[in-house]
């Protein structure tokens, strides 16, 4: 077997590892050793990829704030279309649903809600018709409340072991919240 090719394995076994701490438990709580026992890799094995758990956190997280980025961009304000692909990504990896779960990184729960207030502005506040203006103090809160909304049913669907299909929860929100989508 290569190097490149153990080195590899080591690797997906730390991000298994963190996934699954991160069902349990805070990150914050999480020790280095705790998260090599559950790979079952050695610490220095460990440091061959990372510096410290912050650091591994990090790579993860900067995937996921380009991941989510593209998909925000991509879809240019279609707010169903940006929770479908965001679901679906979520669905496919672990650690990135993980990351978004109540134990989570507090930076990544942040950059999420503000990426949503951003959605929700381009898309819900962009559709009201000019018969039913909102005033600013309505979109300003309006826009935390919706934000607030999606991740607070993003994370119960995590807590739920993501039950339903990412068709579903991107149906399911814009139908609670009753507004149509801008195409």
């Amino acid at each position: 077997m290569s190097t490149d090719t153990r080195r590899q394995r080591s690797k997906e076994k730390l991000k298994n590892a963190m996934a699954s701490l991160l069902q349990k438990k805070a990150f914050e709580q999480i020790t280095t050793t705790e998260l090599v026992k559950e790979a079952g890799i050695s610490r220095s094995s460990f440091y061959t990829h990372y510096q410290d758990k912050y650091d591994m956190i990090e790579y993860y997280q900067q995937i996921l704030f380009n991941t989510i980025q593209y998909v925000f961009e991509k879809n240019k304000g279609n707010l169903r279309d940006t929770l479908y692909e965001t679901y679906d990504f979520l669905d496919n990896n672990e650690i990135y649903a993980a990351l978004l779960s109540e134990n989570g990184s507090k930076e990544i729960h942040e950059f999420i809600l503000q990426k949503l207030i951003k959605l929700i502005e381009e898309t819900v506040f962009t559709s009201v018709s000019p018969n039913n203006q909102l005033s600013r103090l309505e979109e300003t809160y309006g826009k935390v409340y919706y934000a607030n909304a999606v991740f607070g049913m993003t994370q119960t669907w995590i807590r739920r072991r993501r039950r339903e299909r990412p068709s579903v929860m991107a149906d399911l929100f814009v139908s609670l919240v009753g507004f149509e989508v801008v195409s």
